[in-house]
């Protein structure tokens, strides 16, 4: 018989509100659980507040317990109705009674003031409330009611702002690095940077630590799962390296409730395909997804907008997520939450064959890295290394085209699915990684790479070109031109006001000339009109056609050219916005923007010099979308496994499943509303997925709309038409002999 946390894939959670022992109704959740199928509960147990009668008088009691075990209650009722319970802990902060007892274990400023946080004392993951004190909450919970596991929310303590100057983070590092710890918070301090390095080293200490404690008292199967952000650049600098816990757990139980407000619902795709991909691809990743309002306000005890709930959950599933519902409060006040997803539930459980333990037949992958978030995206994360990822993920998912997230240390893993790699802006790589990406060039595999991509050292420090770069035959140098950062727009500056120019195939050559002084003399652009370009432009512009502008706003690295890759577009510097009359151009650019070519291992490659996916991340501007979707295009040279056409936003996900294809289309169209206001559902049809594989299809099947569906095949392209895609539609392409459908 499997373990639980191997075979449990409908989760359901109430977040228990200190109220709540004294006047919800138990049996009101029974039912729902049971109209739900849910499979395992989250229960609230102790920590932060104890919802059970414990022996540890110090461990604050929630307000309404009484002489009530809440905890016991939920605990017999899940296990009457044979689902798993996983006991939910909340470790990072106690009340103040505990304090005065065990000063010590608590995180210390400089001047050795205790750390707080809302009136609450902040407890030091290396001090003895983590090392000693919960380690016994554990045992007595296990002893008294044998849950199955534990989950914890808080467990990884302060992030990166708050050094804690306690005697024993003071003793520990002096130890590990034979120094004092750094004075602040200072990313040119190297000693800060060790801080970081040792602080990720003892939550990965810890997480194995709590394990060996849970295994102990109760059994090889009683393990301790802390919840982690599956957004490895919205980690609010918590010390989760994603890969490195998510590689060892044999489960996940992922804490990223809802969309943020630069995320599209595409981002719970990423979500379940990074996790999954992090992990080796086979086990359970449980993520909560928030049945409460969540927007740019929240509001815990209304329900959420049915779209907003449904759309971030059927988008999960689609990257091989185990939905988890999660409620604030026991007690219903709004009794419109209780219908949001229960049909989901019931159809994600008649579909777990499709939905689970499959491999996905993406051939994108676009590369991330927690070093280059860590150490190159510093205090800048979201400008540096959040948009750039943003802009080309969701570039491919408005194109309909399948991706696959994969880590810099796997690429190697991935080498035989995958066509095409993306690097946006992965600036550190390990001499390793650069080599497998050599490696893969060599394969005649294709490339695109953007911006600082492998400029950056482990530290996060400049160390300029190395393998790859010489293999492509690019110098990138540092000087980079334009605007880095995005201000709020004024029509009387206007230093964001810039374009990219596109290339004629008569002039490329030209401006990889005068692109060579550039970074010497910046003063030495020639003066040069946007007319009387005639030859064609390259093709990773054809989705753009007919301008010879595109609106850029960002900032260029300079780099000259002395192999295949040959300039394509040009930056145009800055020039007024306001008056409209001085709205001309001044400088028609020299600097190269945007390199492409093959080289002669028959590898496309595209560099995109100008920070174009950091610029549509942020800005979503539909021209640079399409020139994102282009240079895949282009680069892929037409051939595409799968990719899915609308008038609207359809994401696409592919998998292999035996003999069988599972494609997953969820409507996306009239999503970019502000998070948490998602309301209608706009259907779209018809919606083209245009599928290359070697086999013959034999049969096209609906698992939402429980229909056969008609398809065509000519030249080893099979193309499936939908005539109309509500909310999603899950299809099984099955290959081998025909069974009819076919036209």
């Amino acid at each position: 018989m499997k373990p639980w946390y191997q075979s449990v894939r409908l989760w359901g959670q109430v977040n228990l509100t200190e109220d709540d022992p004294r006047k919800c109704d138990l049996a009101e959740w029974e039912d729902y659980w049971k109209r739900t199928g849910t499979e395992g509960v989250i229960i609230n147990c102790g920590g932060i507040v104890s919802y059970y009668p414990s022996r540890f008088a110090s461990q604050y009691r929630a307000k309404s317990l009484g002489d009530m075990d809440f905890f016991g209650l939920w605990n017999e009722a899940a296990r009457k109705a044979g689902l798993a319970v996983v006991a939910r802990m909340d470790i990072n902060c106690t009340g103040e009674e505990l304090f005065r007892l065990h000063p010590d274990w608590y995180c210390r400023d400089k001047e050795q003031q205790p750390v707080l946080s809302q009136g609450r004392y902040v407890a030091c993951v290396n001090g003895g409330y983590y090392q000693k004190f919960i380690p016994e909450i554990f045992r007595e919970v296990i002893e008294k009611y044998r849950p199955d596991g534990f989950a914890d929310n808080s467990w990884a303590g302060p992030g990166d702002k708050t050094i804690c100057y306690c005697e024993t983070c003071r003793r520990e590092f002096r130890e590990a690095y034979q120094e004092e710890l750094p004075a602040r918070a200072d990313w040119e301090d190297p000693v800060y940077r060790k801080w970081i390095r040792w602080s990720y080293e003892t939550r990965g200490r810890n997480w194995q630590y709590f394990n060996r404690i849970t295994q102990k008292y109760g059994g090889k199967d009683c393990r301790w799962f802390g919840m982690i952000n599956a957004n490895p650049f919205r980690t609010g600098g918590r010390f989760y390296d994603l890969k490195r816990l998510a590689e060892h757990a044999p489960f996940i139980f992922c804490d990223h409730q809802s969309r943020d407000e630069s995320c599209g619902f595409e981002q719970n795709y990423c979500n379940g395909a990074l996790l999954g991909s992090a992990s080796g691809g086979q086990v359970i990743v449980a993520e909560s997804m928030a049945h409460y309002y969540k927007g740019e306000r929240t509001f815990r005890l209304c329900g959420a907008e049915a779209g907003e709930a449904r759309r971030w959950m059927m988008c999960g599933l689609s990257g091989g997520i185990s939905p988890w519902y999660h409620f604030v409060g026991a007690q219903n006040r709004d009794r419109r939450r209780l219908k949001l997803t229960p049909d989901l539930f019931c159809w994600a459980k008649e579909q777990e064959q499709w939905l689970s333990n499959r491999e996905t037949f993406a051939q994108i992958g676009v590369v991330w890295s927690q070093e280059t978030i860590t150490y190159y995206g510093r205090d800048r994360g979201k400008e540096r290394c959040e948009y750039p990822w943003l802009g080309v993920t969701r570039a491919l998912s408005e194109a309909g085209l399948p991706f696959w997230p994969v880590h810099a240390d796997d690429l190697e893993k991935y080498a035989d699915r995958l066509e095409l790699l993306i690097l946006p802006n992965t600036a550190v790589l390990r001499p390793e990684q650069e080599q497998k990406l050599v490696d893969w060039l060599k394969k005649g595999k294709a490339l695109i790479l953007t911006g600082d991509t492998g400029l950056y050292d482990e530290e996060g420090q400049w160390k300029g070109p190395g393998t790859l770069w010489e293999v492509l035959g690019l110098t990138p140098g540092k000087y980079l031109e334009g605007a880095r950062t995005q201000e709020k727009e004024d029509w009387l500056r206007g230093d964001g006001h810039s374009y990219l120019r596109i290339l004629g195939a008569d002039d490329a050559g030209e401006q990889d000339k005068a692109a060579g002084n550039r970074e010497e003399s910046i003063e030495g652009n020639t003066e040069r009109s946007i007319e009387g370009t005639v030859d064609p432009p390259h093709m990773l512009w054809k989705l753009v056609e007919g301008t010879e502008l595109i609106p850029f706003g960002g900032s260029v690295r300079a780099a000259k050219s002395s192999g295949p890759l040959k300039p394509q577009g040009v930056y145009v510097p800055p020039f007024p916005i306001y008056p409209p009359e001085f709205s001309w151009i001044r400088d028609g650019g020299t600097l190269p923007a945007v390199y492409a070519g093959s080289l002669e291992s028959g590898a496309r490659v595209v560099y995109l010099a100008a920070d174009l996916d950091r610029c549509y991340g942020r800005n979503h501007i539909p021209d640079q979308r399409k020139v994102l979707e282009g240079c895949v295009l282009w680069a892929l040279d037409g051939n595409l496994r799968l990719q899915a056409q609308a008038s609207a936003h359809v994401h696409a996900s592919v998998y292999r499943k035996e003999n069988a294809y599972v494609v997953h289309l969820v409507n996306l169209a009239g999503t970019r509303v502000a998070p948490g206001t998602m309301e209608e559902t706009l259907p779209v049809g018809p919606v083209k997925v245009q599928f290359c594989v070697k086999e013959p299809v034999s049969s096209v099947r609906g698992c939402v709309q429980a229909k056969t569906y008609e398809y065509t095949q000519k030249e080893g392209r099979t193309e499936i038409v939908i005539p109309c895609l509500e909310e999603q539609e899950l299809l099984i392409v099955s290959c081998g002999q025909e069974e009819g459908g076919r036209t």
